[in-house]
């Protein structure tokens, strides 16, 4: 009798490696979709640091009037705008906000994924 594999074993060994496989795209998926959400608020909390800190430097009040323009470019507080990595679009409130308000948000919604700031995120922004 010849040792060996025959055809069904050989078979249901590929079908078990797809399944894997399978899996581990949809993991790699979501994986990505955590880590844009995240490079995407942190993209919002270093804006909000900028925001408070040319508030600070120039004496604004809350409310006054602090354009884009004013924060993103060469010798700003932040040298270029940024950019949501999943292909949201950023708005600005254009003025200093309130402690626990952002001075901007992202629009990407993807599903059960979103990426625009809860309150409880934001509590002491």
């Amino acid at each position: 009798m010849k040792s060996g594999f025959t055809l069904i074993e050989i078979s249901l060994i590929i079908a078990l490696l797809l399944g894997l496989i399978a899996v581990a795209f949809v993991g790699i998926g979501s994986y990505r979709k955590g880590a844009d959400k995240a490079k995407c608020k942190m993209q919002l909390a270093a804006v909000q640091k900028a925001i408070r800190g040319k508030a600070n430097m120039e004496n604004l009040a809350i409310a006054a009037t602090l354009a884009s323009t004013d924060v993103f470019g060469t010798g700003k507080m932040i040298n270029t705008e940024p950019v949501c990595p999943s292909g949201g679009t950023y708005t600005w409130t254009g003025d200093v906000p309130a402690i626990g308000t952002p001075y901007g948000n992202c629009n990407h919604v993807d599903g059960d994924t979103t990426h625009v700031l809860s309150t409880t995120e934001t509590t002491d922004w």
